[in-house]
């Protein structure tokens, strides 16, 4: 059970009480601690990503309008090359070339792109931010789930999110591990009552995705629960907005539409829908394309990639989530929960035609509370351990050899 705190009670940081010498014995063993998941995960991926790309039949994908892969040896393409595919294309190519009157790419938010851009726009750029980035997502879970829960399930949470089976997109030219260091690490600040650097790093959030914007609902009940009546500090709900206003400041100045990121949505197929019938939607498709998911011959066929057997892993990603949110609704911090339920909502009412959950197992990373909801459920149940890794890693060997070889997955 995460540890009770109100305002007058709960002094900020209360996870590391002790001496100075005691804290600096503490972080070291979090920080060897993540930086052996950080390893570990990513050589796992890594290597099978590569294995992938040499071995298995490759798809033909498309880059987006303008621009091509980035050319280069076998031996790049095995190594880095194959961190670029599907949407990291969109991002490589707003890095070097802008958003250039594409109504299409504002669907991606600039801050990845930008920093990108600070190593000229390269891959192998693209791929050191996005590690980087998860070393400091992990960082910033292990510190905050010690802090509500203690160091075992901090380590289990941290193992959770490392060896998710779509966590190797934390490797490639995507925008998950900037996402995560940010909204994680706001949440973390907010949490020990330092809104000035957690307001801050959530603005940054909502320059990464959209779900940035959802970190207002937990800074307002940690704003409660930690200061009550003390109005000036619920200014602090105004930076969660404020990244995402600059953005549509640039793009009523571009386009003439603030909102063009949100329709160019469609582009993809999304549209409204009750979170009820996209699910009994989403359930119809899984039935129809399961067996093609289960039979690898038709999953790595060469040629124009089909998102048909994606719709039965997102389906089950999705029942498997919808039940976490169920048991840790009284086993994790409120504002942790809402937060986690509000993630959810926003794949599960925003539908795609044909693929009606599509990137389900990819977003669920934004939904970051539920590898906390893991953590602590690992620390209460050993048969959960086995039986996570006994699933989450052949899943994560099928998912990063997908993508690898160019083929539709998340």
């Amino acid at each position: 059970m995460a540890k009770n705190f109100s305002p007058s009670t709960d002094a900020p940081g209360t996870g590391f009480v002790g001496s100075g010498v005691a804290r600096t014995t503490a972080t070291t063993k979090s920080l060897r601690s993540v930086v052996w998941i950080v390893v570990l995960s990513r050589l796992f991926f890594m290597e099978a990503a590569s294995l992938a790309y040499l071995y298995l039949p490759h798809a033909w994908v498309e880059a987006p309008p303008g621009t091509l892969p980035p050319s280069g040896s076998l031996l790049y393409h095995a190594t880095l090359g194959l961190w670029v595919h599907w949407d990291g294309l969109w991002y490589y190519s707003i890095a070097n070339f802008g958003y250039a009157g594409r109504a299409t790419a504002t669907a991606f938010f600039p801050l990845y792109p930008l920093t990108l851009r600070l190593f000229q726009g390269s891959v192998i750029g693209g791929v050191v931010i996005s590690l980087l980035a998860f070393i400091g997502a992990v960082w910033f879970l292990v510190k905050l789930v010690n802090m509500e829960f203690g160091p075992r399930a901090a380590w289990y949470a941290g193992l959770a999110l490392a060896f998710f089976p779509t966590a190797f997109y934390t490797n490639a030219v995507y925008s998950e591990s900037l996402f995560l260091v940010l909204a994680i690490g706001s949440l973390y600040y907010a949490r020990n009552r330092k809104y000035w650097i957690a307001g801050p790093l959530a603005a940054l959030t909502t320059l990464v995705s959209m779900y940035g914007i959802l970190l207002a609902a937990p800074f307002a009940i940690l704003l409660w629960q930690q200061e009550g009546l003390r109005w000036k500090k619920y200014l602090h709900l105004a930076w969660p907005p404020l990244g995402l206003s600059v953005y549509m400041g640039y793009l009523l100045t571009t386009f003439g539409d603030p909102l063009i990121f949100e329709h160019a949505q469609s582009n993809w197929g999304r549209h409204f829908a009750w979170i009820w019938t996209t699910l009994w939607t989403a359930a119809t498709s899984a039935s129809r394309f399961w067996l093609q998911a289960l039979n690898p011959v038709v999953l790595f066929r060469v040629g124009m990639p089909s998102l048909g057997p994606s719709n039965f892993y997102n389906f089950v990603f999705a029942l498997v989530a919808i039940l976490l949110v169920v048991v840790t609704f009284k086993r994790l911090p409120f504002y942790l929960w809402v937060y986690m339920v509000l993630a959810l909502l926003v794949p599960l009412s925003y539908p795609a035609t044909g693929n009606p959950l599509m990137s389900m197992p990819r977003l669920l990373l934004e939904a970051f509370p539920l590898f906390i909801g893991l953590g602590v459920l690992m620390t209460q149940k050993r048969w959960i351990q086995w039986t996570y890794f006994v699933v989450a890693l052949p899943l994560g060997l099928l998912f990063v050899s997908l993508f690898a070889t160019a083929h539709w997955v998340a």
